[in-house]
């Protein structure tokens, strides 16, 4: 794809994952070799909540969508990036929202990174409630952020309720650091179509010479 970046994190054994938990970890098995079978063979076991990945409402919701009911992917769309760097805040509030021009974008995507990170921040800036909220007053697609989760110590994920109850899917770990400045751009995502999860891991590409 000329002219377009892409947005994901490459999939690796040591990549960071969400609290540094194990059982997020990839893992990547040599099933067959060339001494035994002639040829290589690998599996992944891959937690679909580990590197980027997008949230459907069954991750937060009980008896919620699950990836078998959208039609959604491939996907061409329009997002807003907000950056929050060098010096982002604690928390992503409606301070930082409440001012964006949402009218012709689709997506939001929050860089609180200059560089993807090398180890888990227990403290990374989540997106609050209250600014969860006003963003569900818009018909959004995604929400976006581009470390390892949308919320930080929210008893009750209402993050992740409010913006999943009005089918804004979330995507979390993206790596936005190609994007000092923020601004509009023209993205497309892609899945790999797995069905009856809660999330799975997303392409995500954007136009890099994209209209501001």
């Amino acid at each position: 794809m000329l002219n377009w970046m892409s947005l994901s994190l490459p999939i690796h054994e040591s990549m960071v994952v969400y609290k540094n938990l194990e059982d997020k970890k990839p893992h990547i098995e040599t099933t067959r070799n060339f001494a035994e079978h002639g040829m290589h063979e690998s599996t992944l076991h891959l937690p679909l909540h580990t590197g980027t990945h997008v949230d459907y409402p069954l991750h937060a919701i009980d008896g919620g969508k699950c990836s078998s009911d959208y039609q959604r992917f491939p996907v061409a769309f329009t997002a807003i990036v907000v950056d929050l760097c060098p010096q982002p805040p604690k928390a992503i509030g409606l301070e930082h929202v409440q001012n964006l021009d949402l009218k012709t974008v689709d997506a939001v995507f929050f860089r609180t990174l200059a560089h993807p990170l090398e180890v888990f921040d227990p403290n990374f800036p989540g997106v609050t409630d209250e600014a969860a909220s006003w963003l569900c007053q818009h018909p959004l697609l995604f929400v976006g952020i581009d470390q390892p989760g949308v919320e930080r110590a929210q008893p009750g994920h209402p993050t992740h309720i409010q913006l999943l109850q009005k089918d804004i899917l979330i995507i979390e770990g993206l790596d936005l650091s190609p994007l000092a400045g923020g601004g509009r751009l023209r993205c497309w995502a892609y899945t790999l179509g797995i069905q009856g999860v809660d999330a799975e891991p997303i392409l995500v590409y954007a136009q890099a010479d994209a209209p501001s």
